[in-house]
């Protein structure tokens, strides 16, 4: 494991926000196309369907010397955010089509000289090891371009409301080629450095200290004004944002009103109602975000801001302050959903939901931790 490590070097830098899946693909498959020396694909999901196959073809035609994916062992066990191992699922002919294409797109890949490897196997029957992932989500082409956010390559996360960010920039690809690279001989490292002022920062999944000081030194920081967009928030952010309102700092964490994880909606709300932040609902699809704005600064990357991204998932992110930026991600994305959002009331709402998710989330993280598959986190676990 490498020590994590804060090197400021200078690079001319420059970022795109690309919100949505179809925006991403639009930037992403001329990039795949346009390579000579390498592609390098990371995702947690990459199912057979119109997005996964779209990779896939961009890939086995991109003219680049050297191509690899890694995807998470979570996509064998569920696809279009379903479990596969249910009877439901077994009985439901479409969904086992895409099971069967999703299989049939690895092994046209892998003939076609794209190898897919697979990164924290389950082994047995310990399907509960499936909540802590190797989540990072990064794309790296020729040492020059790359890739960071929340996209799967799945049509479901396609639809979701989400982004990426393209980095142009010779130090941040050569960075991530790096991590890419131990990820694919099943070596996670923990690591983070400063480029052109902007700071990048790798969780292997061990505790994640380092991302997790990182990200709360931000907060501990503001002064003003915090926004969170995130699916998926729990401790020890409930905590530091409701740290942060009582000193003075206006906290509102936003969050979707069709989510897929409705104890996590539940457990937010009864943290506000504790805390006094303000909580919102965002209509419309699944906002899939995972972004925050503190004053000056922008957090984003693959973690949720939850226990299992910050403690024990192999994550990604990217904290970044220059003034363009963080205006344009606010105007874009945080601002304007904010505006379409609606403010929820905690203590009128039902106080047993509430209590009933909080102590779940509470009882969760233990459990999570007692029942972790350490071996997962040896060298050479990818086959």
């Amino acid at each position: 494991m490498t020590d994590p490590a804060n090197v400021r070097i200078e690079a001319a830098t420059s970022i795109s926000l690309l919100i949505g899946g179809p925006s991403f693909w639009e930037r992403l498959r001329p990039d795949i196309l346009s390579a000579r020396e390498y592609v390098y694909v990371q995702t947690l999901s990459f199912e057979g369907d119109r997005a996964g196959n779209g990779l896939a073809e961009a890939m086995i035609a991109s003219p680049a010397k050297k191509k690899g994916v890694v995807a998470d062992a979570f996509t064998k066990y569920v696809i279009n955010d379903r479990w596969l191992n249910s009877r439901s699922a077994r009985r439901d002919e479409d969904l086992q089509r895409e099971v069967r294409a999703t299989y049939a797109m690895f092994d046209r890949m892998e003939r076609n000289g794209v190898p897919v490897r697979f990164s924290w196997p389950i082994r047995g029957r310990r399907y509960h090891h499936l909540i802590m992932r190797n989540h990072k989500k990064l794309v790296v082409i020729d040492d020059r371009i790359s890739y960071l956010g929340g996209i799967n390559f799945t049509d479901h996360n396609f639809a979701w409301h989400d982004l990426m960010v393209r980095i142009d920039s010779a130090d941040v690809a050569a960075f991530l080629r790096d991590d890419f690279e131990h990820t694919w001989e099943g070596r996670d490292q923990t690591v983070s450095k400063v480029i052109d002022g902007d700071e990048l920062v790798i969780g292997d999944g061990r505790g994640n200290q380092g991302m997790l000081d990182a990200v709360a030194d931000v907060i501990e920081a503001a002064r003003d004004r915090i926004v969170l967009q995130c699916p998926y928030v729990s401790e020890p952010f409930w905590h530091l944002l409701g740290r942060a309102h009582r000193r003075g700092v206006q906290v509102t964490i936003n969050m979707s009103e069709n989510h897929n994880r409705t104890i996590m909606k539940w457990g937010t709300l009864n943290a506000a109602r504790r805390h006094g932040f303000e909580f919102r609902l965002l209509p419309g699809p699944m906002t899939h975000m995972k972004a925050m704005r503190v004053d000056d600064a922008i957090i984003l990357g693959s973690a949720n801001f939850d226990f299992v991204s910050f403690r024990h998932s192999a994550e990604i992110v990217f904290i970044v302050r220059r003034p363009d930026f963080v205006r344009e991600l606010s105007a874009r994305v945080l601002d304007l959903d904010l505006e379409r959002s609606v403010l929820v009331n905690p203590r009128k709402e039902n106080l047993l939901k509430q209590r009933l998710a909080g102590l779940g989330m509470a009882l969760a993280e233990p459990l999570i931790f007692l029942t972790r598959d350490r071996k997962k986190y040896r060298p050479g676990t990818v086959p």
